[in-house]
């Protein structure tokens, strides 16, 4: 445990390292236990930092939380959004298909196989249950873009419109497939009989997952004339 005396000479002077410590020990915290039930004191043990750093950095508890939420952005973009950035609007059905593929691969492997993502989809899942001003922000500006584009590809594959209810329907179904083997976890490991989930295991849900995209599109491909 480092001193008042360091605690106090990173307040006066903001590192980034202190900033970051801070977001991660609030992520943890926020999703696990929730934001009203959560403390500053206790973010700021976890995160070994000073209380007043808080105010510091982030205005307050408040401004930490929106913190959160654009630090869990961030992270879903850089994954999703190297492998969404160049789509075509005149891709063949079976590029789009195979681009679909590759981003929700992608995303299993983050979500599934990086401990990290626990924190996150925890922390997404406690926005979602109470909608507010951080979801807003969160739903905007990191998820409408990363499903849009997921609808773009889709559409592309099928023939569909990509924002007819089906699309995006069928989207949320896949994506939510992912969310689900993260945050259900332990019923899956249980379940399953596995003593933990590795890379073989996570190697056995991608294959479920990448059935189930192309039973979707099988199933909803447009004739053609």
């Amino acid at each position: 445990m480092r001193s008042e005396t360091e605690l106090s000479s990173e307040t006066e002077k903001p590192g980034e390292q202190t900033r970051m410590a801070l977001m991660v020990a609030a992520l943890k915290l926020f999703g696990s236990k929730g934001f009203e039930a959560t403390s500053t004191r206790e973010i700021a043990a976890a995160a070994e930092a000073n209380i007043a750093s808080i105010a510091y950095h982030f205005g307050g508890k408040d401004g930490l939380r929106l913190a959160c939420a654009e630090l869990v952005g961030s992270r879903i973009q850089s994954v999703a959004m190297p492998a969404l950035a160049d789509i075509d609007p005149g891709s063949d059905p079976a590029s789009a298909q195979k681009a679909f593929e590759r981003v929700a691969m992608t995303m299993a492997d983050f979500m599934l196989g990086r401990p990290e993502a626990r924190d996150l989809a925890a922390f997404i899942v406690r926005e979602i249950a109470n909608p507010g001003p951080v979801f807003d922000h969160l739903y905007t500006d990191f998820i409408l873009p990363v499903h849009t584009r997921l609808c773009t590809l889709m559409g592309l594959a099928t023939g569909q419109p990509p924002e007819s209810d089906l699309i995006r329907l069928g989207t949320f179904s896949i994506a939510g497939q992912i969310v689900y083997f993260r945050i259900g976890h332990a019923i899956v490991a249980r379940r399953m009989e596995w003593d933990e989930v590795g890379s073989e295991e996570v190697g056995r849900i991608k294959t479920v997952i990448h059935g189930n995209i192309r039973a979707f599109v099988e199933t909803n491909r447009k004739s053609r004339p």
